[in-house]
């Protein structure tokens, strides 16, 4: 049958490549003019090459300084996703474990009132289904952390029945572990333990995992910085005027508080994990690569590895999904959050509205959204970091209304629109031509229109489950699961009823998978 398998690929031998061209910015700034924002970068990469890296509008107004590919946003809660890697890192290195209770790193850990027999774990924190809430006490408690720098209140005055901001609805009522309930201070206490887990303090220690060994200008206090010049004012619109929410500095740096009587692993939310990352659109997108394969380029201008193979699928691992039936399992946030990886949100899951672009027949997009003072923003990979997206808007002139197609805003369906071309090339451009590929597994009996299963013999693979993809002729995704081993000796795929035509199969990761070419007759 592999004889078979060959033959087939001199007919394919004119497979287009994708050749990559910068997206020309009069799509976006027409597209920036009609929803009137403030400023806006997208950027895009191929197979971690820069595709489209489009910045029009303004990132300060008042001072006529446009957006550019050095404009660092404040990127909210994509810094969440940030965070998770931070995170993956440590677990692969031994510091933290995702299933460890809260006390292996904290003298006196979070304990839901309600349960207190169910330990809180880092896994919890992660995939928002620990309890805890952003209550009526949070912005006190919030408020407090970041006026009372190095004195910063303990966890305990806001998630304790006895603490100065505790108030009851900071926990839900299921015990950890049974329900989904997106909350900002759940990476505030996150970012705590991971001080307690390393000894050292969290704006430090993300430059020291991140920022540093890739060179990013980035960070979770401004004074991180190279230039505060570089940093985009974020707006809303009052009364018929740009107004400033936030980063409105002026060109001056703020000299910030005294950090030297800060103890690691008192109270990190004062570093706001949960939103307060700078970060450029460009710099952003090399995390987005670190998270969806776990290699980047480093500051030598080397590829670097942060994660290995089994750490990427363990952080990329679906964690939750949403079900809508009888009193369901948690809060799917209006329809955008569906599934949930640890730390990042599996778009495009097929359970909801959270479509980033829709016939893409990608699933899931791996990433997170951001939304805070006026900003939007997203950042976003297919499922193996062939193509990637950021996102990020500073502000938007009459607010963000909800778009036709998904939960996202108007504005963003319509960016992902304009890219859908640019992701089905790459997605295009990412499969080999056959007769570039080591074809060394053989289908057993090749399928017609219709079938579900296929049985494959692959005698390299080790007898234990492998993951595979299955590609169409356009380089479209139809098909993500586990190859399992049969009593034969053989693999049996389960798959989508197949359409006519030829396929490109992988099995397993690493820089050798196993391949297969698969037609499937009418």
């Amino acid at each position: 049958m592999a004889r078979s398998i060959f033959s087939w690929s001199c007919l394919l031998l004119c497979w287009s490549l994708l050749v990559p061209v910068l997206a020309q910015d009069e799509t976006f700034t027409a597209l920036a003019e009609d929803h009137q924002l403030a400023g806006m970068s997208v950027v895009t990469r191929c197979q971690g090459e820069t595709v489209t890296s489009a910045h029009v509008g303004f990132r300060d107004i008042g001072r006529k300084l446009p957006a550019n590919a050095q404009t660092l946003y404040r990127m909210a809660s994509i810094s969440k996703a940030v965070v998770a890697l931070m995170v993956a890192d440590l677990v692969e290195g031994g510091a933290m474990d995702y299933d460890a209770p809260l006390s292996s790193y904290l003298d006196s850990p979070p304990v839901h009132p309600g349960h207190p027999d169910v330990p809180l774990t880092v896994n919890h924190l992660l995939t928002h289904t620990s309890g805890i809430r952003d209550g009526s006490g949070y912005g006190p408690f919030l408020s407090a952390s970041y006026a009372d720098i190095p004195n910063v209140p303990q966890l305990g005055d806001v998630l304790s029945e006895d603490g100065e901001h505790y108030t009851t609805d900071m926990w839900g009522n299921g015990a950890p572990g049974t329900w989904f309930q997106y909350a900002n201070l759940n990476y505030g206490v996150l970012a705590t333990v991971m001080e307690a887990a390393t000894g050292i303090r969290f704006d430090l220690l993300a430059h020291d995992l991140l920022f540093g060994p890739f060179g990013l200008d980035a960070g979770f206090r401004v004074q991180q910085l190279d230039d505060i010049n570089d940093v985009a004012v974020l707006y809303r619109q009052y009364d018929g005027q740009w107004t400033p929410q936030a980063d409105h500095y002026l060109g001056e740096m703020p000299a910030g508080p005294d950090w030297s009587g800060y103890i690691p692993g008192t109270n990190a939310a004062c570093f706001s994990p949960q939103g307060g990352l700078r970060i450029s659109a460009e710099d952003l997108s090399t995390l987005v690569q670190l998270w969806s394969t776990g290699i980047a380029e480093a500051a030598d201008g080397a590829d670097l590895t942060l994660l290995g193979p089994d750490a990427v699928s363990a952080l990329k691992a679906q964690q939750w999904s949403h079900d809508p039936s009888g009193s369901g399992n948690g809060n799917n946030y209006y329809g955008l959050f569906n599934a949930w990886a640890r730390g990042l949100h599996l778009a495009a899951s097929g359970l909801g509205e959270d479509e980033v672009i829709p016939e893409a027949g990608v699933s899931p997009f791996i990433g997170h959204p951001g939304e805070a003072y006026g900003l939007i923003s997203d950042a976003y990979s297919t499922p193996a970091g062939e193509w990637s997206v950021v996102l990020a808007i500073n502000g938007k002139w009459d607010g963000y209304g909800s778009g036709p197609a998904s939960a996202y805003y108007a504005v963003e369906q319509e960016v992902f629109a304009a890219l859908q071309g640019e992701l089905q090339q790459c997605l295009t451009a990412s499969v080999e031509a056959p007769h570039t590929v080591a074809l060394n597994i053989a289908v057993l009996g090749m399928p017609r229109a219709g079938d579900t299963t296929l049985t494959l013999r692959a005698p390299g693979l080790d007898r234990t489950p492998h993951p595979f993809r299955l590609l169409d002729e356009t380089g479209r995704d139809i098909a993500q699961g586990h190859a399992e081993p049969t009593a034969s000796g053989n693999w049996r795929l389960t798959v989508p009823p197949l359409r006519p035509g030829w396929h490109i199969g992988q099995i397993g990761g690493g820089s050798e998978p196993g391949r297969f070419l698969l037609v499937v007759g009418g």
